[in-house]
């Protein structure tokens, strides 16, 4: 296998761990999951001030834009590795 090829599997498992991460935000009145990075794309939330919920938001647009992001480095990764070989 080629280096590029490796780093684009590597780029794409860090993708599926960056899109469906969800990291705990605690406020003083309710307890969410933000899922995404860079952007957050849904936010799923647990406990309200009345208390417990299971209440989901979810923006296309910036799961759209996470996508793009994370899909034009994997396509840039062969292009930066073949460069900096030559």
């Amino acid at each position: 296998m080629k280096k590029a090829d490796i780093l684009q599997i590597a780029a794409s498992i860090l993708i599926l761990v960056a899109l469906l991460y969800g990291r705990p935000v605690n406020y003083p009145d309710n307890v969410n999951n933000q899922h995404g990075f860079p952007l957050v794309w849904g936010t799923h939330q647990l406990v309200t001030i009345a208390g417990p919920v299971d209440y989901w938001m979810v923006s296309l647009i910036s799961l759209a834009l996470d996508l793009v992001v994370w899909i034009a480095l994997i396509v840039v990764i062969p292009l930066i590795v073949n460069y900096t070989d030559s």
